[in-house]
């Protein structure tokens, strides 16, 4: 296997990683896979954008870097991770749920506000959203907007979440792209042009009426849409 070869500085391969881990959960994780499986979940929360998202064993065992790094076979890899997460639970570092009276693919939650929420209303739900794997890296629109726009603030990640669940990851790409090249780094400026798609249609002329968006914001006839 080839050696490292060093880092890329570069903010757009940076993970975040809660301070409380280094302070408070490190010290009392009991060996190197526990430590691997903590830091790929909170690698994983950050890539999706979202700490109340949920965590089975699959999620793990689909990852073939990751399965790549935990000691001996795949079964016994499988029988590793399911032990690594029930001890994480009984540390309060994950909350442990199920649905129904089905125990045997119990779902883990972060242990934070949002995780705890969702972990209560998981019983509701049918499926846990599909991760993204270490080999198949690619910047999500959270990271997209923090990168280029400017912080993700509860808020405006609940509005990209709404944005999500209204228009492709092309279009929010696109108009993120567009909010760049015209300098004006606000979210509903981004918003204002993914509505107009919605409403008028999304075709070649798509660039130019971007540029008559940015004249009419200049001019301030979307009146607050300058702020985030």
């Amino acid at each position: 296997m080839p050696g490292f070869n060093g880092f890329q500085e570069s903010s757009k391969r940076f993970t975040g990683i809660p301070d409380q881990f280094f302070s408070e959960i490190l010290p009392i994780l009991y060996d190197a896979d526990a430590i691997k499986i903590t830091l790929y979940i909170l690698w994983s929360a950050y890539r999706i954008g979202d700490f109340g998202i949920g965590f089975t064993i699959d999620d793990f065992l689909n990852d073939k870097i990751l399965l790549a790094s935990i000691e001996g076979r795949k079964s016994d890899a499988e029988k590793t991770i399911a032990s690594i997460l029930k001890r994480l639970s009984s540390e309060n570092i994950l909350v442990e749920t199920s649905v129904g009276d089905s125990i045997d693919q119990p779902v883990y939650f972060i242990n934070s506000p949002r995780g705890r929420t969702a972990a209560v209303n998981y019983q509701k739900q049918s499926s846990v959203p599909v991760k993204v794997t270490l080999d198949a890296i690619q910047p999500n629109i959270f990271r997209l907007y923090e990168e280029n726009i400017g912080p993700l603030t509860p808020m405006i990640a609940d509005a990209l979440k709404e944005a999500e669940s209204r228009f492709s990851e092309e279009w929010i790409r696109e108009a993120i792209e567009i909010a760049v090249s015209n300098n004006v780094r606000r979210w509903n400026y981004i918003e204002r042009i993914l509505e107009r798609w919605q409403e008028e249609g999304r075709d070649g002329t798509d660039r130019r009426d971007s540029q008559e968006d940015y004249r009419r914001y200049i001019k301030g006839e979307y009146g607050e849409i300058g702020h985030h």
